[in-house]
């Protein structure tokens, strides 16, 4: 029982010296071939490196759309027409039949002069023409049997003349006796009174034409290109009321001081609703163009200091696009001069240079 009782110790001692001596002689007195590795591991070994060396980045593939450019600016409204309204025969007033502030259309009456001494003036004119033709007609008569001189002749004639004279010039007189409106508009101011006495030339109101309005708008000089005659442009005032026009004019000097060309658009106002003097936003409508659209925090400088993107080319490298910036919205800027289909790197952009090699994980 003693001897058994020491043969497993012993046992176990001996197979743990084998075991160390099997793991001396064969890690050094065995002598084992390396493995070649095959060209295929050489390839993942090398993609791998190469993969390390490479930059992570995320990008997305943007495609080319069409877009409805615009040209936002401020403006403001004029009538089409004002005119001064003036007095061309002295005399009292005897009616206004238009009110201050009311419409009133062409050739409609508003102001009324005491005319009944000029019409008997005018009618004792009548009288003296025909008593000045039949005069003449006498003395022609006469001048054929030759019982009156050509001279005689000639007097009758210009004295005819002068009767006329007179009946035209007081027929004038009696037209200008009733100011009437030269054209459609509103009697925006009203200076006289009925029974006042206005001499020629006195102020008697004035009258403005508000259809169509006009929208002055001035466009800077590097923007003027974009704008022509018959561009459509939408309008829009303090208190909401919008409307459209076209423009009508563009003048052929810039302003010298701030370098701004004056644009005039006409805006149908039929209601008279826009009033003259009014501060007016004005977007006009341009051509469409293809651009295409990201974040403004995408955006960088090139070398040259021009605004460019950081794009990703067929090698999966990083390139510096110039762009120009076409339009701009509140989360969204619109660019041209890329292709019409490119990959930007939207993350990451900021720790990678033009030529550096990417490993690009596209959004969807």
């Amino acid at each position: 029982m003693e001897f058994k009782s020491k043969v497993g110790p012993i046992t176990a001692v001996v197979i743990a010296a084998v075991t160390v001596g099997w793991m001396y002689f064969g890690g050094n007195g065995i002598t084992v071939s390396p493995t070649e590795s095959t060209p295929k591991e050489n390839t993942i070994s090398s993609q791998t490196a190469e993969a390390k060396l490479a930059y992570s980045v995320q990008a997305k593939t943007l495609i080319v759309k069409s877009i409805e450019m615009n040209l936002p600016l401020s403006g403001k409204t004029l009538a089409d027409e004002t005119l001064l309204l003036t007095n061309s025969f002295q005399g009292r007033i005897i009616k206004l039949p238009v009110e201050k502030g009311h419409f009133v259309k062409k050739g409609s009456s508003i102001a009324q002069i005491d005319t009944r001494t000029l019409k008997v003036q005018i009618e004792q004119a009548r009288l003296l023409v025909k008593q000045r033709t039949l005069e003449l007609d006498g003395m022609k008569k006469l001048a054929a049997n030759n019982l009156s001189s050509k001279v005689n002749v000639a007097q009758a004639e210009t004295d005819l003349a002068s009767a006329k004279s007179v009946e035209r010039a007081l027929s004038v007189d009696l037209e200008n006796a009733n100011l009437t409106a030269p054209f459609s508009g509103v009697l925006n101011t009203l200076d006289v009174q009925e029974g006042q006495v206005l001499s020629v030339g006195a102020s008697v109101g004035t009258l403005v034409s508000l259809n169509p309005i006009r929208v002055s708008v001035n466009i800077p000089q590097n923007k003027i290109q974009l704008v022509k005659l018959g561009t459509q442009g939408n309008i829009r005032l303090e208190s909401g009321y919008e409307a459209e026009g076209f423009v009508s004019y563009i003048s052929t000097t810039a302003n010298e001081s701030s370098r701004t060309i004056s644009v005039e658009m006409q805006v149908d106002n039929p209601e008279n609703v826009i009033p003259a003097g009014l501060t007016a936003a004005v977007n006009f409508i341009l051509d469409e163009q293809k651009a295409h659209a990201f974040s403004p925090a995408l955006l960088t400088l090139d070398n040259t200091g021009r605004t460019a993107i950081k794009t990703i080319d067929i090698d999966n490298k990083v390139v510096i696009s110039p762009v120009e910036i076409v339009k701009s919205e509140r989360d969204q800027v619109w660019v041209s001069g890329l292709p019409d289909n490119v990959n930007i790197i939207t993350v990451g952009q900021g720790f990678v240079s033009a030529g550096d090699k990417v490993d690009a994980h596209y959004q969807n």
